[in-house]
């Protein structure tokens, strides 16, 4: 019976978005409005003196060369280790 009135709920909201397309444009927008949707980590990339690579979120001295790199904070930038991969 609960599945019955899921199903019903999501056809009206359905049935509302397609007779109301403005609707579906505001709520398309609701996340840029809230703050709510993905951000992005800036962190760079260098190497110090004893030839380490370090990163950080701040950028390095002046004069040291590095590398800006950008993620996404929902996304894991770790490699998969290797127990965890198919055979």
């Amino acid at each position: 019976m609960r599945l019955f009135w899921l199903l019903l709920v999501l056809l009206a909201a359905g049935v509302y978005l397609y007779l109301n397309p403005d609707s579906w444009k505001q709520l398309q927008k609701l996340p840029a409005q809230t703050g709510i949707g993905r951000q992005t980590t800036h962190l760079y990339k260098w190497r110090n003196p004893a030839g380490e690579w370090q990163i950080t979120d701040h950028t390095p001295a002046q004069g040291v060369e590095f590398e800006a790199l950008e993620y996404r904070s929902d996304v894991n930038v770790l490699p998969v280790p290797p127990q965890l991969l198919e055979e």
